[in-house]
């Protein structure tokens, strides 16, 4: 379902009441009402009254969030004050504009259809590293699957083996797949997270062409926020799928086989935008207990309830230190948990989560799901 266009007719069905409070990870850091969503939420009314002007302040505030959705899972009105957040990032942009790093991030869009400011045509090197790849390495005229890595897989060296391990996966399971290359731009959704979702039209055009003209009869995401931005801005009449939900197929079907792996205690961590805001719970944890000797342990957090890594809504690039210590508590309550590695179906998870266990010098293995599948498929 898409988001309203108008959310701040919803300022009346906030109650005060103060549950969302306790659910918010950036108020449970911060201990501030206007880091909480009722304040927030307060603050976007006062604006629209005419009692706030926007300010400098007023981008800080509304920067540091998430866009998670904790809130919603636990408001009695139905409150989606994420919603709020965007529509205020929208109208400080438009009023204020873009401050710097959120320019350069747009402009890096809109120029190289990528946030990384890399050529465009680079989006697919991973597969350098692969062996024995076709001639057309997989970027052919026809397909029934189009493949959609998105761009932190694409250009972050941390979070190359994801689509390495797809690649791998389709291939074992007999899928006539095919990638966009640098045909594929960004979906959009840090457009949406900056306060320009105007721009992600262009972005929606695109793709959905390049998919056209493939003939592929669905998508396939190993991005949540991809495939969140697909389902919620795109008008895609094309069956979307994320890879957790396609993988689980395949072994359904026993197209993909798995052989047993040897005894790990395995703790899933639900990502915001596959979990909360796509409602897919079941799949991954479907594909973690089909793998022989894997053993499934729930997080204290978990499905609706998950605890953000911290990577979300742009927080790193508006509110760096305060990213790193939602990670840090994300970390602390998988090792509370006992569990051997940590297993995620988001690149931008795996990312946030590694790249702070080591600035901690922690020893915690993280993996995408994708990874563990491949670990156990049969040759």
């Amino acid at each position: 379902m898409k988001p309203q266009e108008n959310p701040f007719q919803e300022f009346e069905r906030c109650a005060k009441c103060g549950m969302c409070l306790a659910q918010c990870p950036v108020y449970q850091e911060i201990l501030l009402e206007k880091a909480s969503p009722r304040g927030k939420i307060q603050l976007a009314r006062f604006h629209e009254e005419g009692r706030v002007d926007l300010s400098e302040r007023t981008r800080d505030i509304f920067g540091q969030c998430l866009l998670c959705g904790a809130c919603a899972t636990v408001c009695p009105s139905g409150m989606k004050a994420h919603e709020i957040v965007i529509a205020m990032r929208e109208a400080i942009a438009r009023q204020r504009g873009l401050d710097e790093r959120a320019s350069r991030l747009v402009s890096s869009i809109l120029e190289s259809h990528n946030i990384s400011e890399e050529d465009n045509a680079e989006r697919g090197d991973w597969r350098d590293d692969l062996k024995d790849l076709p001639g057309h390495r997989y970027e052919k005229d026809r397909a029934e699957v189009a493949y959609f890595v998105g761009c932190v897989a694409s250009f972050f060296p941390m979070v190359q083996k994801i689509p390495q391990n797809m690649t791998r996966i389709l291939e074992r399971a007999e899928v006539d797949f095919a990638l966009l290359g640098g045909e594929e731009w960004c979906c959009g959704f840090p457009l949406l997270a900056a306060g320009v979702p105007e721009k992600i039209r262009e972005m929606s055009r695109h793709n959905l062409e390049a998919v056209h003209r493939l003939g592929a009869e669905r998508v396939v995401f190993s991005c949540p926020s991809c495939y969140r931005t697909w389902k919620e801005y795109y008008d895609a009449k094309i069956e979307l799928r994320h890879t957790t939900e396609y993988i689980y197929e395949l072994i359904q079907s026993t197209r993909l086989r798995l052989k047993p792996l040897e005894k790990v205690r395995v703790a899933y961590h639900d990502s915001c935008d596959l979990g909360r805001h796509g409602g897919i719970f079941d799949a991954p944890r479907k594909i973690i207990q089909a793998i022989p000797g894997v053993t499934l342990i729930e997080l204290e957090h978990n499905r609706a309830g998950s605890l953000c890594c911290g990577g979300g809504g742009n927080l790193e690039m508006a509110a760096p230190e305060l990213a790193g210590k939602l990670a840090k508590a994300k970390i602390e309550e998988i090792q509370q948990s006992g569990a051997d590695v940590v297993v995620t179906a988001c690149q931008q998870c795996v990312r946030t989560i590694a790249t702070s266990a080591r600035r901690q010098k922690l020893d915690l293995k993280v993996m995408d799901i994708t990874e563990l599948v491949c670990r156990a498929v049969e040759p």
